[in-house]
């Protein structure tokens, strides 16, 4: 039995849940609030002092991208080719380095100020703005449409795909549905992806904080649309 660890929201964490629901595997989804997590650190299970983590029956797995490449590797989305493993390993650590731009924004306190620098981000040039045209130039040059120009699915797929259109969900200020007018690439993948019937057949259910990942979610690029 494998048992995932971490807070309802798709965060650091919904990577992991999809490909764990796609190896088969019988696994357990602990969803903890911020007491349940505290409690967890206190009791030092948390090997690095975070979630998510994984409870597998060797041990537990600690890190995002560690969970991710581990249940990747169940769910069969891992290349056995080296090189090509590499390369969508080089796509995984490129997405998570946009992340790291975004990151700093939870700090600021002002609400105004919080919205003005994402916004910035997202502006002609700015860091989020290189980050969003740079997976689409990606997608754009794939002769597979996947990331790594595979012939299936990889994790590269999984990570850009759930990452990136959680930014778009309408959960952080200052960001919005209408900012992907400025990407139609990423919307080409969103379908994609979204249509993929794995994909599809995991989130056809009625839970409202991962409607950005579900078919024409952003149908008049608009977060009012998963109403």
């Amino acid at each position: 039995m494998h048992e995932l660890i971490y807070f309802g929201s798709p965060g650091f964490a919904e990577t992991s849940r999809f490909c764990l629901e796609l190896s088969g595997l019988e696994w357990k989804n602990t969803v903890v609030d911020w007491d349940g997590y505290m409690e967890l650190k206190l009791q030092g299970e948390l090997p690095w002092g975070f979630l998510p983590i994984i409870r597998t029956p060797d041990g537990v797995i600690a890190e995002s991208n560690a969970l991710l490449r581990y249940t990747g590797a169940l769910a069969g989305l891992e290349p056995e080719d080296l090189f090509i493993r590499a390369k969508v390993d080089e796509l995984v650590e490129v997405i998570n380095g946009w992340r790291e731009a975004f990151i700093p924004t939870f700090s600021i306190e002002d609400l105004d100020e919080k919205m003005a620098a994402r916004k910035e981000l997202f502006a002609e040039d700015g860091k989020m703005d290189r980050a969003m045209k740079a997976i689409s130039k990606v997608f754009e040059n794939s002769t597979t449409g996947w990331l790594a120009n595979t012939e299936s699915m990889t994790i590269a797929d999984v990570k850009a795909f759930i990452d990136t259109f959680n930014l778009f969900s309408g959960e952080f200020d200052g960001v919005t549905g209408e900012m992907l007018a400025n990407y139609p690439s990423l919307l080409a993948f969103h379908e994609k992806m979204s249509n993929e019937p794995k994909v599809k057949k995991y989130y056809d259910n009625d839970d409202q904080a991962r409607w950005m990942y579900r078919p024409n979610a952003f149908d008049g690029i608009g977060t009012s649309q998963h109403i």
